[in-house]
């Protein structure tokens, strides 16, 4: 069966996932009878289609276009019902055949439509000896009325091929289908097409896009075969449990700052439910990058461990990173422990306080003693050095020793983690200013404005993260050449003189900050080197005390030098002499060339053999158990949304006062009016 191209002056459009239904079908068997419409019967509309039985048409294309132009403009579409090449073609109104169906008879009837009520019209074009095609004519007669609008024919929603282009082109950049038609109406005030038609050629897209090979093996091909760096899991059945990638673009950003990174798993990514791990990191400009990702079948430590030798290989051996900020996720800790044993591993401090918000201010009846509390806590984690931080701890306990589960959750839970979160360690870490996790929250934020939904395959999902990849890219690589040709008018003195065009904007004005406290009369304080230790840049004291006139660039932490960086497009380029495979295969050839006639064929025969090993078959994922429904949150059916649930400590900042007395809502029983009533009465 074929499908004919639309006429491109009939400006006439027609989803693909209505296409079937435009072949009548003469299969015996299955076939349900629908209904004559009622109206005139047997009406003939022969003058025009007569005149086309004395023309002669050079080619197959202009006899369908004739017919179905005049087909139109009576009311009527015309479709092919069958074809064979360069022999003849069956052209039938779209209504004739008979609906037919492999499933149930009564389960099908009970949700299906059809059309077709076996209109019996009918018309033949054959190809003459000479090569030339004319029109035969079997039945000119339609059993239903003309249609008044056309918008009802799957054939008239169709799109030309130059919209079918731009659909492709415009969904594999994100658009929405609705936008999609906005954009296409105006260029087509008359299109047909609704949502449906938009969504039915995305999905054919996709499948002409396979080749016949699974969805899996499809993802891993594109994966290889565009320069990423990946590697999968597969279960004993052989169903996907892991995947790790990273964009081309991510391998050369992470290469080039590969001292601090934030990781976090989010989720309603996609439509397996599986955790996506993501690792972010951070740039000489302070802003963002994805690094890499990792489907995981669970969040267990193994999960984590895979995940982040991965990550290992990605960064080469050797190398680890100056810090790596997370939540407080014990099987990642002690996967971080595992494979980076030498970097600092820090937690996020504002979930912890969010944790402790939780946790805690249920006990305080009072706003104000809550208020207070918390900033005896931000005391606690702000100590400047160890004997600091006991001397405030002291006192915490102290102050607080009518909370005696506040206290035991505290040393329990956090206390035991306090060299990685509290100021006096943190502090003598190079971390740049990185102590909380918000930049892989906000990087789960923007990757879901591209994923739309959160029921795609991991393919899908795939190509939207590219998209969000290659939109940062530029960004960073857009900003890097500026900063390298601008410069800031605040900045035109000669203190900075060595550094300028050299050194970020950001680390810049950090800079600036320090030396103009250098140069305040009325500043003092004792320096506690933390913040050279932390930023990787001289501190208001070095300034000060050194007197540095002209700051040298070798006083500059790498992380924020932008003069010797770049970045290009061609990533395989960038990447290719840091792969070991060219090297090697440069050996190979060489040697092979020494090799005698005989030792030549047995080399090549054992390359062959490597070659032609088979690939394991890989199955798509299984739908993974998630954590569930967080206790009060509110019943929900499921839904394509990749809004996450609300966490616990949002639902306790939420929650009103509720007392515990007469049951009303915006007040706690100490301030309870029927307390008062009651001392009332009791005096009386």
């Amino acid at each position: 069966m074929e499908q004919e191209p639309l006429d491109a002056g009939l400006q006439i459009s027609m989803s693909s996932d209505d296409m079937e239904d435009d072949l009548q079908s003469n299969h015996p068997s299955s076939i349900i009878e629908v209904p004559i419409v009622n109206g005139p019967s047997m009406i003939d509309d022969s003058d025009e289609f007569l005149s086309l039985s004395t023309k002669f048409f050079e080619n197959r294309e202009d006899l369908v276009s004739a017919i179905r132009k005049i087909g139109l403009l009576q009311g009527y579409v015309m479709v092919i019902t069958r074809s064979r090449s360069n022999r003849d073609v069956a052209i039938g109104c779209d209504r004739g055949g008979c609906y037919r169906t492999c499933s149930a008879l009564e389960e099908k009837k009970k949700n299906s439509a059809s059309r077709r009520i076996d209109c019996p019209f009918k018309i033949v074009g054959r190809r003459t000896a000479e090569g030339l095609w004319k029109v035969e004519i079997s039945s000119l007669l339609h059993n239903h009325e003309p249609s008044t609008d056309m918008a009802g024919h799957p054939y008239c929603r169709r799109f030309t091929k130059e919209e079918a282009s731009q659909v492709e082109q415009m969904s594999r950049a994100g658009i929405k289908p609705r936008q999609i038609l906005s954009s296409l109406r105006q260029s087509n005030p008359d299109l047909l097409a609704v949502s449906r038609n938009i969504y039915s050629k995305t999905s054919q897209f996709r499948r002409e896009s396979l080749g016949g090979r699974s969805i899996i093996q499809a993802l891993l091909d594109e994966l290889g075969g565009a320069g990423f760096s990946h590697n999968v899991k597969y279960d004993h059945s052989g169903h996907l449990t892991h995947l790790f990638f990273a964009h081309p673009t991510s391998i050369e950003l992470t290469k080039s700052y590969s001292n601090v990174f934030v990781m976090d798993c989010t989720y309603k990514t996609n439509k397996y439910k599986m955790p996506l791990l993501e690792i972010v990191g951070v740039s000489s400009f302070n802003t963002s990058f994805y690094s890499c990702f990792v489907f995981m079948q669970k969040e267990e430590q193994q999960d984590y461990q895979w995940a982040l030798e991965m990550f290992s290989k990605l960064l080469g051996d050797g190398n680890h990173p100056l810090a790596i900020i997370i939540d407080r996720e014990l099987a990642l800790m002690k996967a971080i422990q595992v494979v980076f044993p030498m970097t600092p591993n820090l937690l996020c401090i504002w979930h912890i306080e969010k944790n402790i918000l939780a946790h805690c201010k249920g006990q305080f009846k009072e706003d104000a003693d809550w208020v207070g509390f918390m900033s005896s806590w931000s005391t606690l984690v702000k100590s400047w050095d160890v004997s600091t931080f006991n001397e405030v701890w002291n006192r915490f306990q102290i102050e607080y020793k009518d909370y005696a589960s506040i206290l035991t959750y505290i040393g329990n839970t956090w206390l035991p983690w306090k060299e990685r979160f509290v100021f006096a360690w943190t502090g003598q870490i190079s971390h740049f200013g990185n102590n909380v996790t918000s930049r892989a929250e906000g990087a789960h934020g923007t990757l879901k404005k591209y994923l739309q939904v959160s029921t795609g395959g991991l393919r899908e999902v795939k190509e939207n993260i590219c998209l969000a990849i290659q939109n940062q890219f530029q960004e960073i690589r857009t900003q890097l050449a500026s900063e390298k040709i601008r410069v800031p008018q605040k900045l035109c003195i000669p203190f900075f003189k060595e550094v300028i065009n050299k050194v970020s904007f950001y680390a810049l004005f950090e800079l600036q900050k320090q030396y103009l406290l250098a140069n305040a009369k009325d500043y003092s304080s004792q320096c506690k080197g933390q913040f050279s230790k932390t930023m990787g840049l001289p501190c208001v004291h070095m300034i000060k005390e050194i007197n540095i006139e002209v700051l040298p660039l070798n006083q500059i932490h790498e992380q924020w030098r932008i003069g010797t960086r770049s970045f290009t497009n061609d990533h395989r380029a960038s990447l290719d002499h840091e792969d070991p495979f060219s090297s090697l295969l440069s050996e190979v050839k060489e040697k092979y060339e020494k090799q005698p006639l005989a030792q030549k064929e047995n080399t090549i025969r054992q390359l062959s053999q490597i070659l032609g090993a088979s690939c394991p078959l890989i199955f798509k994922p299984t739908l993974q158990p998630h954590k569930g429904r967080p206790v009060g949150s509110n019943k929900r059916k499921e839904t394509s949304s990749t809004r996450r649930e609300p966490s616990y400590f949002e639902r306790v900042e939420k929650a009103p006062r509720k007392c515990s007395g007469c049951g009303n809502i915006g007040h706690y029983r100490n301030k309870c009016p029927s307390n008062n009533k009651s001392t009332t009465l009791g005096t009386q």
